[in-house]
């Protein structure tokens, strides 16, 4: 079932819950293509995800993980920033244990392989002018809608966007103070972003840098909401009951949002999981901590209580996003 479908299912289905939901899934709707990996940027301005767009370009995204996965984007520094335009980085990195900056060990140039605007979001990879085949470590965060860049020189690759709020840091990032800045190992830097800077000496506290890890991959998480069926499948510790692995389905939407077990699903599980659901058989209290829809955490602490004990089914109480 795609997106569409499966959004237009959830609206039917539910109500107040649901209208939280619409945003990530239309989101996953406006996606050029299914992305597969997300990777986290972690900074002294906030943290922020991307998801990377392996189909549309496999070449660019493996490049680009390969840095990853070697560590070459640990503590990577930001230094392009110019506003409403971009945020750069890829260049250089701090050694942490040297004290030192240095510049990134590049592996050989990459193929262009440019088909989606550089719209306001998008990561794409950085290049020499006049050289079409020519981008290596370097990337750039579109802070404005740049569709100027699909035109030049081939047009600047497109590999991915930032989930969610991350464009918030993105934009904290991008209003810092820039000047020239210079160093042994790339010469001058123009439009350099420096953070707490007032003057005097640059420390490398005053460098904005991020590290880039891989996502875990959610989709294997205990508690998802699965859009080509429609049901909720969680994992729950029930206390002295046991562990279970359970499908549930959207009976009502109006007053409550009441969901039902379905019987037939329950299995036994022989360990727990770390953010399983919990069942507190007292209160009849299901709190589930993360929830999971298209790939990603949608809301977190969902609480259902036990409103019809003989068709097992559960009202909505309360819930974080």
């Amino acid at each position: 079932m795609n997106h569409c479908k499966t959004l237009h299912k959830l609206k039917l289905y539910l109500n107040c819950f649901v209208l939280c939901l619409i945003v990530p899934l239309a989101m996953a709707t406006a996606r050029p293509a299914e992305a597969t990996t997300i990777v986290n940027f972690s900074t002294a301005m906030g943290n922020f995800s991307l998801e990377l767009f392996d189909d549309v370009a496999p070449g660019t995204v493996a490049n680009f993980l390969n840095y990853v996965d070697s560590g070459r984007y640990d503590n990577v520094v930001i230094h392009r920033s110019i506003l409403g335009f971009v945020i750069q980085g890829g260049l250089l990195s701090i050694d942490d244990q040297q004290n030192t900056v240095s510049r990134i060990i590049t592996d050989p140039n990459i193929v262009n392989e440019f088909s989606i605007s550089n719209t306001r979001g998008t990561i794409a990879m950085a290049r020499v002018g006049g050289q079409v085949n020519s981008a290596s470590s370097q990337w750039f965060i579109n802070a404005g809608n740049n569709s100027s860049l699909d035109s030049v020189d081939g047009g600047f690759t497109v590999f991915g966007r930032v989930l969610d709020d991350g464009m918030d840091v993105v934009d904290a990032i991008n209003a810092l103070f820039t000047t020239t800045v210079f160093f042994t190992v790339a010469g001058n830097l123009a439009d350099f972003p420096l953070l707490n800077f007032s003057g005097g000496n640059l420390t490398l506290a005053n460098l904005i840098d991020a590290s880039i890890s891989r996502a875990e991959d959610l989709n294997s998480a205990p508690n998802v909401f699965d859009e080509s069926t429609s049901l909720l499948n969680i994992q729950v510790d029930a206390g002295a009951a046991g562990l279970a692995a359970v499908s549930l389905f959207i009976v009502s939407s109006a007053p409550d949002t009441v969901i039902q077990v379905i019987p037939e699903s329950v299995e036994s599980l022989s360990a727990s999981v770390e953010k399983m659901a919990t069942f507190d058989d007292s209160s009849g209290r299901l709190l589930i901590p993360e929830l999971v829809i298209a790939g990603a955490v949608a809301f977190r602490d969902v609480v259902f209580i036990l409103s019809d004990v003989e068709q097992l089914q559960f009202t909505l109480e309360s819930f974080q996003q």
